[in-house]
C-alpha cells in the first residue's frame, strides 16, 4: 500500500506515530462474528409427519381389500349373477352423467372393465402401502373415486351418505402431503435420499408446492360442487304408487297400453318376476304380495347401482353388493343397509287376457 494512502486511511494517532518514527503499524481487520448454526426445519420436530400415516394406511388397505373382495366374489365376472359387473354397468348408464362413456368403453367389454378395476385398485393400494410413487398413486386413487362418485354413488343424496366423494378428498389430501418419507421402501430400492448423500438438505421448490396446493384446492372444490348438484331419477314413473300400504292390483282392462312382462298366474306362483322397465331400460322386478296383489319396482339399488333381487324367504328386495334391503309391501321402503331412498315404483296394468303390463 502507498505510504500516503496509508496515512489517509489510518486513525489520527497512527498517522502521527508514522510521521514521527517512519514506522508503519500493522492494522488487523476485525473478525466478523461466527454465524451460529441454525437447525433445519426438518430437524426441529419430525413427529408431525406421522400424522398422515393413518390416512395413508387406511386408503391403501381399503383399496387392496376392495380388489381382493372382487376377486373372491364368484359372481363379479359371471354373467347372470346378481353381482355381475355388466349388470351394474347397465344401471350406471341410465343414471350417471358419464353414462355415455360407460356405454362406449365399458359396457361392450364388461368383464375386461371389471378386471381393470380390480388391477387398478390392487396396484394403487400396494404402491401407497409401500410408499412408492405415493403422490402419483394417490392421484390415481382420487380419479378412481371420482369415477365411482359419478357412477355408483351418483344417485346417493345427500352426498355425505355416499363414501366416494369423501374418499376422493382423502386421496387429494394424500397427494398434497405425500408419504413424508415414513415407512417407505424407496431407500431399499433407490438408495438413500439425495440430501443424505451430499450432506445438505434438499431444496424445496416453492412455486411447485404453491401450484400443487392450488390444484388440490380446485379439485376439492370441484368434487364439492359435483356432490351438491341435484340428482334426477328418470326411472320414477309419474303417478306410481309409493304409499305405505300396497296398492291393490288394478282392475283388468281389455286393451292394456303398456308392455307385457308376463302372466299374472306365473308371477303369483313364482312370487316374483325380473323384467326390463320399458320406460327406462333399467332392470326391474315384479313381486306378488299377500292377497294376490302385484307390484313392480326399478331393480337398480339407490345406493350404488347394483341390481336387487327378491328374497322369497324374507319377503324383501335385497341388494347383494352392500346389504341394502327394501320392503315391497311398503312401497319398497328402505329397511336395512346404506340405501338413501326407496326403489322407484313402476305402474302396472292387468289385462283381461291374464297378462301383466308395465306402463
Amino acid at each position: 500500500m502507498d505510504y500516503r494512502q496509508f496515512l489517509a486511511n489510518s486513525q489520527p494517532g497512527h498517522r502521527k506515530l508514522a510521521a514521527v518514527s517512519g514506522y508503519c503499524p500493522l492494522v488487523l481487520a476485525k473478525k466478523p462474528p461466527r454465524p451460529q448454526p441454525q437447525p433445519h426445519p426438518q430437524q426441529a420436530d419430525r413427529s408431525f409427519v406421522y400424522g398422515t400415516l393413518p390416512l395413508r394406511l387406511f386408503l391403501g388397505v381399503t383399496f387392496v381389500y376392495a380388489g381382493l373382495q372382487k376377486i373372491s366374489d364368484p359372481g363379479f365376472l359371471q354373467p347372470g349373477s346378481s353381482t355381475y359387473i355388466g349388470t351394474q354397468l347397465q344401471g350406471f348408464v341410465a343414471h350417471s352423467p358419464i353414462g355415455f362413456l360407460i356405454e362406449v368403453f365399458a359396457l361392450p367389454v364388461p368383464q375386461l372393465a371389471g378386471i381393470g378395476v380390480i388391477a387398478v385398485e390392487l396396484v394403487i393400494g400396494l404402491l401407497v402401502l409401500l410408499g412408492l410413487a405415493t403422490r402419483w398413486a394417490a392421484t390415481a386413487g382420487a380419479l378412481v373415486n371420482l369415477v365411482f362418485l359419478l357412477t355408483a354413488s351418483w344417485s346417493v343424496q345427500p352426498y355425505f351418505l355416499g363414501s366416494d366423494s369423501i374418499y376422493a378428498v382423502a386421496w387429494i389430501t394424500l397427494v398434497l402431503v405425500g408419504d413424508q418419507g415414513v415407512l417407505t421402501v424407496r431407500p431399499w430400492i433407490f438408495g438413500p435420499p439425495q440430501s443424505d448423500v451430499r450432506g445438505r438438505p434438499a431444496t424445496t421448490d416453492l412455486s411447485r408446492r404453491r401450484l400443487l396446493l392450488q390444484l388440490g384446492g380446485a379439485s376439492v372444490a370441484l368434487i364439492w360442487v359435483l356432490a351438491l348438484l341435484p340428482r334426477a331419477r328418470p326411472s320414477v314413473v309419474q303417478g306410481a304408487s309409493s304409499s305405505a300400504t300396497p296398492a291393490p292390483s288394478p282392475t283388468p282392462v281389455a286393451s292394456p297400453t303398456g308392455i307385457r312382462i308376463g302372466a299374472l298366474a306365473d308371477i303369483q306362483s313364482r312370487g316374483s318376476l325380473a323384467f326390463q322397465d320399458p320406460a327406462t331400460g333399467d332392470p326391474a322386478v315384479a313381486v306378488s304380495l299377500a292377497g294376490g296383489n302385484v307390484v313392480a319396482f326399478d331393480a337398480v339399488c339407490t345406493h350404488a347401482g347394483c341390481t336387487v333381487s327378491y328374497d322369497s324367504s324374507q319377503k324383501v328386495l335385497s341388494c347383494p353388493c352392500h346389504g341394502a334391503a327394501f320392503d315391497p309391501a311398503n312401497g319398497a321402503a328402505v329397511i336395512a343397509g346404506p340405501a338413501p331412498t326407496p326403489l322407484a315404483a313402476i305402474a302396472l296394468q292387468i289385462g283381461t287376457d291374464g297378462g301383466v303390463y308395465a306402463v
